[in-house]
């Protein structure tokens, strides 16, 4: 008997510099195919900076970026992310729905907050189409 392999899934990709709206091709095609959100860990010597884009989702997941309660909750929900790996004044952020990045993370950290960011995003839009869809159901049924 053959068993199946899991495949773990590239969360991020890391490279070098300052935060660009610039994501290798190959990244964007992987998140893209995979529906997943692009993440990518700018480092530095020490410190580093997260970029999170809901590009792949556009498309496909439109309807939930429309709604008000749902672009809140990604917005609370990244915030939560920073508080957690934030230097203090030495870190920033600029959290919104469709784009995010934290600033002045330590190398580890920013790599922990990306893994932390891309989960959270499955995790969001898996309980908002739950909803949806039950929500659809209780409207077929009445």
């Amino acid at each position: 008997m053959l068993k199946k392999k899991s495949v773990v899934p590239r969360k991020f990709i890391s490279t070098t510099g300052r935060p660009m709206l610039c994501v290798p091709g190959d990244q964007l095609e992987y998140c893209d195919k995979h529906k997943y959100p692009i993440l990518v860990v700018w480092k530095r010597t020490k410190y580093a900076d997260v970029t999170w884009l809901n590009e792949p989702y556009q498309r496909s997941h439109g309807w939930l970026w429309a709604q008000e309660d749902f672009r809140l909750d990604i917005e609370s929900r990244g915030e939560a992310i920073f508080q957690r790996y934030s230097l203090g004044k030495k870190s920033a952020r600029a959290v919104q729905y469709s784009m995010m990045t934290l600033y002045e993370l330590t190398i580890v950290d920013a790599e922990k907050a990306a893994c932390e960011l891309f989960d959270m995003t499955l995790e969001i839009i898996a309980e908002y189409e739950a909803r949806h869809a039950a929500d659809t159901q209780q409207v077929n049924h009445a």
